[in-house]
């Protein structure tokens, strides 16, 4: 399964992200693509501990469901509102959330699958290995929301 902490993927999801301008156009959903890019960013900044989170919803936070959840179901588009956590950071210019994009990539990276991790918002407690899947699975479904 593809994970942000494989160089060779997190390169390709870099220039995926570098292919993406502010006018660029989903194909299906509600978010602008300066949206998008600090909604993804808000669950990078989660992993990394930096955006606190509310309740978990019990329902996936069950090791079995929440494993399968990550390593196996393919994300659903437009599966519905997102937890107000996850649309915290607020759009400023393009270019500046971009690049808070690019380097919150670059910090949940280094931090590496064996590091302590926070509990996921959905998953409740996941390993760093299930933390770099998600991450990938989430940046990889909004990219392809947006045809890049």
């Amino acid at each position: 399964m593809p994970s942000l902490f494989n160089p060779n993927t997190r390169d390709a999801v870099l220039a995926r992200t570098a292919r993406l301008s502010p006018t660029s156009q989903p194909l299906w959903g509600r978010f602008t693509a300066q949206e998008m890019v600090c909604h993804v960013s808000c669950e990078l900044r989660e992993g990394l501990g930096e955006l606190e989170t509310g309740p978990l919803p019990r329902r996936l936070a069950l090791a079995p469901v929440s494993w399968l959840l990550i390593h196996i179901v393919p994300w659903p588009k437009g599966r519905g509102k997102s937890p107000r956590e996850w649309l915290a950071t607020q759009p400023t210019t393009w270019d500046a959330d971009v690049a808070r994009l690019r380097d919150l990539i670059h910090r949940f990276a280094a931090r590496g699958p064996r590091a302590d991790w926070p509990p996921n918002r959905a998953f409740g407690a996941i390993s760093g290995r299930s933390w770099g899947v998600l991450e990938h699975k989430h940046l990889d479904h909004h990219l392809r929301q947006f045809g890049v």
